[in-house]
């Protein structure tokens, strides 16, 4: 599977990422600089980071949980996302997950909550503009 670029006309299509069994939910950081996203490989899921170029290829995360829909903040600061527990497969709903968040130049996460969610938790752009907050949906049994 691959990450492509284009410009919002359609035109320059570039493939900047491949290599991967399963590539989701690719966002850029608020500069421009950054496409986070998650990448799978042998059943491993991580946060990963590329420039716009193709270049600087990062694996932003590497424990055991399975780390999905990276959000960077509009600040700059932090990249909030979903981690569910190993053995997981796919991004399914109903699971008891965590909404963690990572420094964008990377470090250790933190975990900032953890409920009963999965896909759809934060699908979506969720921070509010100035960075200290975000939403997300939080499943009821």
């Amino acid at each position: 599977m691959s990450l492509f670029t284009c410009r919002v006309d359609g035109s320059d299509e570039v493939c900047v990422a491949e290599d991967f069994d399963h590539i989701d939910g690719p966002d850029y950081s608020a500069d421009g600089a950054w496409i986070w996203f998650n990448g799978e490989r042998e059943g491993r899921v991580d946060l990963w980071r590329i420039r716009p170029d193709g270049s600087g290829r990062e694996r932003m995360t590497g424990g055991e949980t399975l780390d999905r829909f990276p959000h960077p903040s509009p600040d700059g600061r932090l990249v909030l996302y979903l981690a569910y527990p190993p053995g997981t497969r796919g991004h399914p709903s109903n699971l008891d997950v965590s909404l963690r968040v990572l420094p964008q130049e990377g470090g250790e996460s933190r975990e900032v909550v953890r409920l009963l969610g999965g896909q759809g938790t934060i699908n979506v752009p969720c921070w509010a503009p100035d960075g200290r907050r975000f939403a997300f949906m939080r499943f009821v049994p």
